[in-house]
């Protein structure tokens, strides 16, 4: 989905990671963002330090907003035509849902920076033609909750990715150790554990080979070019980085011994509740007893505007037609609950959910005066555990869907991990 183009918003500033969130955008002209660092990397934000986002489906219109202030009430049924859609007098429409970075009265444009004049007379930020959103599924500041985490919700949204003072040919990876260097084609980035490797330019017995740079290759920050032995090599922190072979695997590394990921950030630990255990759909979290954790996802993508169908308030038909009973669909899906002394924890977070959530799926995911549950979420989704999974290690709930775009799936951890 042009996610390449999406996350080249990079040359917005000049501008390294920080530690927290700093200002980004202090000329006249330029609109009030900030760079956040993140799990995800480093991220635009506004001034509040909510996270900006752009719309895959205006790649195709620089400049054009196709997030409207309109409430939908059909959309494609495919081979069935139109269909109406659930609750259509209570859907929110994409601005409610994708709020646009507007600007100051006194705003003026500026290089790069445009002013998209909306539907209504409203301006609205762009950079590069591609126009700049919030997302109501981020709660606080720093949240990125607006990206997909399961790969079948193939999200039309992803955030507007800050620039990095990197050589050329490398890039940030997300891995479950956290954010790895990698080289553009996406080959993570390795160091030697322990002493520094010695070899000569001839010598490359070793599994992993030496990052080559140019003589005279532009670097600054914590990176550097070192001499190996008559070949000049990338180095991160004083250590030479090196990568493997096309073809080859983390196992090869495991294998190989005495090597680890090049980490630029590492990950925040999770929770003491929250496990993680590899299965054949790869490494998932679990509950601390090691059964399987799952989050919905739901995209109406027949409607005009594309927008997800798991929003607290959302219609709640797409969850309980996986059930085909409301109350068995509550039976089935069980919020995970955090200990009386439980905290968050970098993207995991604790939320108050409707028990049972899907009593009334002709309208709102649960009627007024529903009981409320604390529950552990994961980038904003409440986490479930499934009935029939009776042992650790099942994924019996896996992709369990009704309607082509909503489902029940297993949450994986970001990338393989190697420590």
């Amino acid at each position: 989905m042009a996610a390449t183009a999406m996350r080249a918003l990079g040359a917005l500033l000049a501008c390294v990671f920080a530690l927290s969130a700093a200002p980004a955008a202090a000329a006249d002209g330029q609109p009030p963002v900030q760079v956040r660092e993140t799990e995800e990397g480093a991220i635009f934000t506004n001034s509040a330090g909510m996270t900006l986002y752009v719309f895959a489906l205006e790649n195709a219109t620089p400049g054009k907003s196709k997030c409207y202030d309109k409430r939908y009430t059909i959309q494609s049924g495919r081979q069935f035509g139109t269909i109406p859609l659930p609750a259509p007098d209570t859907r929110k429409t994409c601005v409610q849902k994708w709020p646009p970075f507007l600007a100051a009265e006194d705003a003026k444009a500026s290089g790069d920076w445009s002013l998209i004049v909306r539907e209504g007379g409203a301006r609205q930020w762009a950079y590069q033609g591609h126009l700049l959103y919030t997302s109501i599924k981020d709660r606080k500041p720093g949240d990125v909750n607006g990206e997909a985490i399961n790969e079948r919700e193939r999200s039309a949204w992803m955030a507007a990715m800050a620039p990095l003072d990197f050589p050329p040919g490398f890039k940030l990876l997300r891995r479950e150790e956290g954010l790895v260097l990698a080289t553009a084609d996406g080959r993570p980035a390795y160091v030697r554990r322990g002493g520094r490797l010695q070899r000569t330019s001839s010598q490359f017995s070793e599994l992993l080979q030496p990052i080559a740079a140019p003589s005279f290759g532009r670097i600054s920050g914590k990176w550097g070019i070192v001499d190996a032995g008559g070949l000049k090599q990338y180095a991160f922190n004083g250590e030479p980085l090196y990568v493997l072979p096309d073809g080859y695997t983390d196992a090869d590394v495991e294998n190989e011994g005495g090597w680890a990921t090049a980490v630029y950030r590492r990950a925040t630990p999770i929770p003491p509740q929250i496990h993680t255990r590899t299965t054949i759909v790869g490494k998932i979290y679990t509950t601390e007893n090691g059964m399987s954790l799952y989050s919905f996802s739901c995209l109406e993508s027949g409607a005009p505007d594309y927008l997800s169908c798991d929003d607290p308030g959302d219609a709640a038909v797409y969850w309980s037609a996986l059930c085909g009973d409301a109350k068995e669909c509550s039976r089935r899906w069980r919020p995970y609950r955090p200990t009386a002394n439980a905290r968050p924890s970098g993207e995991w977070t604790i939320q108050e959910v409707s028990d049972p959530l899907f009593i009334d799926p002709a309208g709102a995911t649960a009627l007024p005066g529903t009981p409320k549950v604390k529950v552990w979420a994961y980038r904003g989704r409440p986490m479930y555990t499934f009935v029939d999974d009776d042992e650790p290690g099942q994924i019996l709930g896996h992709d369990i869907n009704y309607f082509a775009r909503s489902s029940f799936t297993a949450v994986r951890v970001p990338g393989p991990g190697l420590y």
